[in-house]
């Protein structure tokens, strides 16, 4: 069995704040938020080993705040970029870690975290809030069985997103 964590990068600039849209930066917020996702990531017990990274500046950033306390290897990929869910799911299944997080954008990340809790027949409050809502800086991560994403076998282990007030 392998763990998928499943983390969209924080909140970012607004696009006419940046040259490109792949330049966007994050925002204070935004860097608060990834640090903060990084810590839920370790309290939930999960240890990434190697983290699938957007080639974006904000999921670079992403990757730098949430990232720094666990020693995952970094490997950026273009592909990631704007990823359908089955790019995502392609880019897990080719990786060799056992506990890999993948750091990109929606609505790829949300689409797959909502496929992949159907595929669970999930029907707790925590799958329910993951399926229909995955804003900046969330995180979904869980056990999967399988290389094919409709047989996965996935089970939800846990999930995070920040607070807003």
């Amino acid at each position: 069995m392998r763990t998928l964590i499943l983390l969209r990068h924080a909140k970012a600039v607004r696009a006419h704040e940046a040259p490109s849209d792949e330049a966007r930066a994050l925002t204070g917020r935004g860097r608060r938020d990834a640090e903060a996702a990084g810590e839920a990531i370790a309290a939930a017990g999960l240890k990434p080993t190697l983290a699938l990274v957007s080639t974006a500046q904000r999921t670079r950033e992403t990757a730098e705040h949430a990232l720094k306390r666990c020693g995952a290897e970094i490997d950026f990929d273009n592909a990631l970029y704007l990823a359908s869910p089955e790019g995502i799911w392609d880019a897990f299944v080719a990786s060799e870690g056992e506990c890999v997080v993948v750091i990109g954008h929606n609505p790829g990340m949300g689409d797959l975290a909502a496929l992949l809790v159907r595929e669970a027949h999930d029907g707790s409050t925590l799958a329910r809030v993951v399926a229909s809502d995955f804003p900046t800086a969330a995180w979904a991560a869980f056990e999967v069985r399988g290389e094919i994403l409709r047989a996965c076998g996935p089970r939800l282990l846990a999930a995070w997103r920040p607070e807003r007030g």
